[in-house]
């Protein structure tokens, strides 16, 4: 299974930093790209944590649903059209 790291570096690698006078692309080598996977996740982690928190918080927790005649009784109250002042 591939890691978030592991994709980082896959598309690292692939970015040209720069073109020989042949116009060959010249790319990183992979320890530079997971160097750099490493940094960017460092930074992205806490926040990727934080948010899994809080889904799980809200999975876990009770959710409130209006009961469908609240819904219906709720619709029946606007008008079919626009008041005259409106239009």
């Amino acid at each position: 299974m591939e890691t978030p790291l592991d994709r980082i570096a896959r598309t690292l690698s692939h970015v040209p930093i720069r073109h020989t006078e042949d116009g060959i692309p010249v790319t990183l080598d992979l320890a530079i790209c997971l160097d750099l996977a490493l940094a960017a996740l460092s930074v992205v982690r806490p926040e990727m944590d934080r948010l899994s928190e809080r889904i799980a918080e809200l999975e876990g927790g009770t959710v409130r649903v209006l009961p469908a005649r609240f819904v219906t009784d709720a619709m029946a109250q606007i008008p079919d059209s626009l008041p005259p002042d409106f239009s």
